[in-house]
């Protein structure tokens, strides 16, 4: 499906067609609700934070005033949705290193990831990014997965520039041990 500008759905929002609001649903569910799950790691958690977060902007959007880009003031929403129910909950992840104890990763190579299948890069992706810090997770995915600049990165989560890039290249380093150490796992495993 075709959507249109952002701007043209939130023009006809405001004048009292639902029906456009709800094109702006459709046209950002998939990344805010990415971004509440790596955050919240929870699937249920995860759509609850992302449908109250539609509706707070939903009861906002008189207020926004369009000096960001939509997407940008939306996931600032869903990531302080979130973010609220993390901290309510104190669902931190458990670490990967409790996980897979004292694993060697020099003997793990990315090379292999190049034998793998799409669908198995993707779930091998997603558990990496499951072991994460949700801060850290959520930076990624918004820089690599929704192409978020720093700038816009800056306004959602109310961080600086050097923090952001920080988050950045911890994230990068750590994913890449999550991922070295779930495919040492996984060979473990089927030995």
């Amino acid at each position: 499906m075709r959507f249109q500008e952002d701007d043209q759905y939130i023009e006809k929002t405001l004048r009292g067609n639902l029906n456009a609001y709800g094109q702006l649903i459709l046209k950002h569910e998939k990344f805010a609700f990415t971004l509440a799950l790596r955050l919240l790691k929870n699937r249920e958690e995860a759509e609850e934070a992302t449908q109250d977060a539609f509706m707070k902007a939903f009861h906002s959007l008189k207020t926004f005033e369009g000096n960001a880009k939509f997407t940008t003031w939306l996931y600032k929403i869903v990531y302080n949705e979130a973010l609220g129910r993390l901290r309510k909950t104190k669902s931190y992840s458990v670490s990967l290193e409790q996980v897979v104890e004292n694993a060697d990763e020099s003997s793990v190579y990315l090379d292999g990831l190049k034998s793998l299948q799409l669908n198995e890069r993707k779930e091998l992706l997603q558990q990496g990014l499951d072991c994460l810090k949700p801060a850290e997770s959520a930076v990624l995915t918004l820089f690599y997965l929704e192409e978020q600049s720093i700038k816009e990165i800056e306004e959602i989560m109310s961080l600086t520039s050097s923090n952001i890039k920080i988050l950045l290249h911890r994230g990068r380093k750590n994913l890449l041990e999550s991922i070295q150490r779930i495919t040492k796992s996984e060979i473990i495993h089927l030995l």
